[in-house]
């Protein structure tokens, strides 16, 4: 995983920018968070693991989300 698409991927899981909320749930220093979207550390392959894991858990709820909404409501096709 590239630093960028790290990026975009905390950002989709949390608030663009929000760096502190994203260390505290993945279990880094908030310093070393931000040296990891700087592109000046490498990221290591266990923290990129847990960060794929929340995007699939994520991607899972969404989906769950559009099923409830469709079952519910006529979406056009």
């Amino acid at each position: 995983m590239s630093t960028k698409t790290f990026q975009a991927a905390c950002d989709d899981l949390w608030k663009p920018q929000d760096q502190s909320e994203a260390a505290r749930q993945l279990k880094v220093g908030r310093s070393s968070m931000v040296r990891y979207d700087n592109g000046e550390r490498d990221i290591p392959q266990e923290l990129l693991d847990k960060v794929y894991g929340l995007l699939i858990r994520h991607q899972t709820e969404v989906g769950k989300l559009v099923e409830k909404i469709a079952a519910g409501q006529k979406v056009p096709a």
